[in-house]
């Protein structure tokens, strides 16, 4: 079954007049707060999933913390902006449509929120192989951002 991704400019568009996108205070040291929340949870679940059999369904586990990781990141590289969202699906949006440098993958942050709400809402479960079709690319975002977020903070102390 092939997901439907939803265009990225309406996305944007519809989250900015709904008025899901929302402006807030730039806050430094909560953005210090979700960035080492992220790493530790990354931390963690890395040794935890040298533990998990290939057969087993605990990589739904492992998806959801990388998932939960890299949401925080991308809330605290929000907060630069005095940005704020109502949902993942705006946050996502509004990243991606102001930040294109970063080059992050609106469709693959699509289909992990997707991915995501079927394993919270629906108990959807994953094994080791459809943990392995999302694991670089969790990798590549959630790397981007923490260089980014790094950068930000150096060039603001």
């Amino acid at each position: 079954m092939k997901m439907m991704i939803d265009d990225l400019d309406k996305t944007y568009k519809l989250c900015m007049r709904t008025g899901n996108i929302k402006e807030k205070m730039v806050d430094v040291e909560l953005i210090k707060s979700l960035k080492i929340v992220a790493e530790q949870g990354l931390i963690f679940i890395a040794a935890a999933s040298k533990e998990i059999p290939k057969n087993s369904t605990n990589w739904t586990f492992v998806f959801r913390d990388y998932y939960e990781s890299l949401r925080g990141l991308i809330e605290a590289y929000l907060l630069f902006d005095g940005i704020g969202a109502d949902n993942h699906q705006c946050k996502n949006a509004y990243i991606c449509f102001k930040h294109s440098e970063l080059e992050l993958n609106w469709e693959f942050l699509e289909i992990i929120r997707l991915k995501r709400n079927a394993i919270n809402y629906r108990g959807q479960l994953l094994k080791y192989d459809d943990w392995k079709q999302f694991k670089l690319n969790f990798e590549l975002h959630i790397n981007a951002l923490k260089k980014e977020i790094e950068k930000k903070l150096i060039s603001l102390s």
